[in-house]
């Protein structure tokens, strides 16, 4: 990390799967002054079913404009360890890929742009593409996320996927979230368009007024809520 860094925010995230509390994660968002970039770096640690911790490790970087241009996810059970990173090249507009394991490597290379946004599995990070995506005024609008499939094994390189996103409110609105009220604009997304005739339940996300760093997502029996949040000055 640049020594120039400041750290703007800090906080952490509950997981809850049907009221159980699985995971949590650890988050910092940082401003590098000497190249104007902001990095989200998160931890999260979660519970399996087998009684074993799951620890991923996430770089997030994007640019003065919150494009992402790196990812590196560290993901480890006990001796078990997996890296993998994308890595955007604005000049060429091309994404690397590498997929690492003790035993081996694979790398990938595929045309990128700047519209697709680079995914991660750390919370912290799921709604900084509303601070450079245009959204539709009278409807969903079309987003294109860009994750991998693999897990422990290299199973394909990175694919592209379309989702739909709208704001049911863009302007700040006070929401009860984790029995306190926050103010937050509230989002909603979608596997498909308007005129899909099926009648999908959406993923909700409450955003808050920083950097894009949401307090709370509900879907179904899935729900990841703000623990705590630090701004510094």
């Amino acid at each position: 990390m640049s020594t120039n860094a400041d750290i703007l925010l800090e906080g952490s995230y509950l997981y809850y799967q049907k009221e159980v509390n699985f995971s949590q994660e650890n988050f910092k968002l940082v401003h590098l002054t000497d190249n104007n970039q902001y990095h989200v770096y998160s931890e999260v640690l979660s519970r399996l079913e087998t009684g074993e911790f799951l620890k991923l490790l996430v770089r997030y970087e994007m640019t003065q404009s919150y494009v992402p241009v790196f990812l590196r996810v560290e993901k480890s059970i006990g001796n078990k360890y997996v890296m993998e990173s994308y890595k955007y090249d604005l000049p060429s507009q091309e994404l690397h890929y590498t997929f690492q394991t003790p035993q081996k490597t694979q790398e990938f290379k595929k045309p990128h742009s700047a519209k697709h946004y680079i995914t991660s599995p750390a919370f912290a990070t799921t709604a900084m593409f509303t601070l450079s995506r245009k959204f539709d005024a009278t409807g969903r609008t079309p987003v294109t996320f860009v994750s991998s499939a693999n897990d422990w094994n290299y199973e394909g390189p990175p694919t592209d996927k379309m989702v739909w996103a709208e704001f049911k409110s863009r302007d700040l609105q006070d929401f009860k979230i984790n029995n306190s009220t926050l103010s937050a604009s509230h989002l909603l997304m979608y596997e498909h368009d308007s005129t899909h005739s099926v009648n999908e339940s959406p993923v909700e996300i409450f955003i808050s007024k920083h950097y894009g760093i949401p307090y709370q997502l509900l879907h179904g029996d899935l729900k990841i809520v703000i623990k705590n949040l630090k701004k510094n000055t």
